[in-house]
């Protein structure tokens, strides 16, 4: 009896700006008579760092300093419409609605300036809060002035709108086929989980774990590196600790309190090494991707692959349990393979849990090995 250490990868595509049932983000957004900006979205921050991200994102479009720019994501009634902060959207759908906003305001912008100034909007840039005549810095006018010529001289309201909506990709029922992508990016990621398995107690512990995302943009790479740390404690979760099955979706058989579902905590958190890649999509904001959800995909399967590395077994079912990883090592049993399909295990396959014995398009399901 001894511990072992073994080494497994994985890894994912992830899709980012979805649509299939209507998926907007709305904004708009005012500029005061002082030159400040007021943003109203309807995407809420739950943790993600949506409200930072997307003050970024209006401040850098417009060209104001980020403390300029007011994020009011407070009610329903005076926001314009978001589906919700979910499906790794908030950066990209919800990004791109203020993004779109912004780019209007500044055209208005520019358009009260070059009045002002008498010089041609396209002539014109705004940075850091103001004005500035391309290849004569020395002519400028701060932004606050011209807000104030707006409301007092020409009547009229700095403001601006945006919406963000994948259109919709129509599927063809029979044969699963679709007339145009259904989302607007691919985000990719990578993990590689070292472990350490007790082949006598069936106990796993992971001692290190490196992570590599691509995320097109890094609008803000310490939100961005948050992201991957939660979800590596969240993937740790889902390949040692959770389980809902079998309760799902029968609630009868399981644990009435809190404490009796397990999930880690910061002292089973291993030594994590992350690494950050750009490579810019052509539709996010500023090139930027999803990171939310796709941040606890890659380390259960990572972590399975180790457990084989380390004992010469797989464990087929997530969480990988001691009891899980002690029946294992006693049926030492190999995968069965019938041309592309591999299956790891009968009792679990998706012949033997789905309700239509995993009918796919073509209406053919899996037989099991005594059918």
């Amino acid at each position: 009896m001894a511990k072992h250490r073994g080494r497994g990868i994985a890894t994912i595509e992830y899709p980012t700006g979805m649509n299939q049932n209507g998926d907007p983000s709305q904004a708009w957004i005012k500029v005061k008579p002082d030159g400040r900006i007021d943003v109203f979205a309807g995407t809420v921050d739950i943790g993600q760092g949506s409200k930072t991200v997307h003050t970024q994102i209006v401040a850098d479009t417009i060209g104001v300093p980020y403390e300029w720019v007011t994020m009011d994501v407070s009610n329903t009634d005076s926001s314009p419409i978001c589906t919700g902060s979910f499906a790794s959207r908030g950066t990209f759908i919800g990004g791109n609605a203020v993004r779109f906003a912004a780019e209007r305001v500044r055209e208005r912008i520019l358009e009260i300036a070059s009045k002002e100034m008498e010089i041609d909007a396209a002539d014109l840039e705004i940075e850091d809060g103001e004005v500035v005549a391309k290849g004569a810095p020395d002519r400028k006018l701060g932004l606050a002035d011209v807000a104030a010529a707006a409301t007092w001289t020409h009547g009229d309201l700095l403001t601006g709108t945006g919406a963000a909506l994948k259109p919709y990709s129509t599927v063809d029922d029979d044969t699963g086929e679709v007339d145009s992508e259904p989302h607007s990016a691919i985000s990719y990621a990578a993990c590689v989980a070292e472990v350490e398995v007790d082949d006598e107690t069936g106990e796993v512990r992971v001692e290190r774990l490196v992570q590599v995302y691509d995320v097109g943009r890094a609008i803000n790479p310490t939100l961005v590196e948050g992201q991957i740390e939660g979800g590596a404690l969240m993937g740790l979760g889902l390949g040692l600790l959770e389980s809902s099955y079998p309760y799902y979706p029968s609630v009868e058989h399981r644990g009435e309190q809190f404490g009796a579902y397990l999930a880690p905590t910061l002292e089973d958190l291993p030594d994590l090494d992350n690494v950050i890649l750009e490579y810019p999509s052509a539709d996010g904001p500023f090139g930027a991707k999803a990171i939310g959800e796709m941040a606890n995909n890659a380390q259960p399967p990572a972590i399975m692959s180790a457990i084989h590395d380390a004992l010469g077994v797989w464990v087929t079912e997530a969480p990988a349990t001691p009891e899980k990883v002690l029946n294992a090592i006693q049926k030492r049993k190999e995968p069965q393979r019938d041309g592309k399909r591999v299956v790891y295990d009968e009792e679990i396959s998706i012949a033997a849990v789905s309700g239509n014995r995993g009918k796919g398009a073509d209406g053919e399901g899996f037989l099991l090995p005594d059918e």
